[in-house]
C-alpha cells in the first residue's frame, strides 16, 4: 500500500511539475511575432493548459487505480493461501496430538498391566511362601 501512495505522490508531483515547466516554456515561447508561424497543435489559454493537465492527471490516476486493484486482488489471494496453509498444519497438528497421545495411552495401559501381572506374581510367591 505504501508503494501506491508513494507513486500517486510521485506522479502527482510530475504532473505538478510538468504543469509548472509548460506554462514557462510556453510564455518563453510565445514572447515572440506572432504573425510568422501557425499556432495550431498548441495550447493558448491558461484553460486549456488546465484542461490538458487534468486529462494527464486522470490518465495516471486511472492508470494507478487499476494497479492498486491489480496489487490488491493479489494480496487477497496470497492472504487467502497463507490462511489455507494454516488451517492445514493446525488441522495436522491436532492429528498428531490424536495419534500421539493414543500412542501414549496405550503405553501407559500396557506399563499398568505389566506392572499388575508383576504384583499379582509376587502375591501368588507370597500366597505358597505362606502355605509352606
Amino acid at each position: 500500500m505504501k508503494k501506491l501512495v508513494l507513486v500517486a505522490l510521485f506522479a502527482g508531483a510530475l504532473t505538478f511539475a510538468a504543469c509548472n515547466n509548460s506554462s514557462e516554456s510556453n510564455n518563453d515561447a510565445h514572447e515572440h511575432n506572432h504573425a510568422d508561424h501557425d499556432h495550431d497543435g498548441h495550447d493558448h489559454t491558461l484553460g486549456e493548459q488546465v484542461d490538458a493537465a487534468m486529462d494527464t492527471v486522470q490518465k495516471k490516476s486511472d492508470e494507478i487505480k487499476a494497479k492498486a486493484e491489480e496489487l490488491g486482488d493479489e494480496s487477497k489471494s496470497k492472504f487467502e493461501e497463507a490462511k489455507e496453509g494454516v488451517k492445514a498444519g493446525v488441522q495436522s497438528a491436532k492429528e498428531e496430538v490424536v495419534d500421539a497421545s493414543k500412542a501414549v495411552a496405550k503405553d501407559v495401559k500396557n506399563a499398568a498391566k505389566k506392572v499388575g501381572d508383576e504384583v499379582g506374581d509376587a502375591a501368588k510367591k507370597v500366597k505358597e511362601d505362606l502355605k509352606k
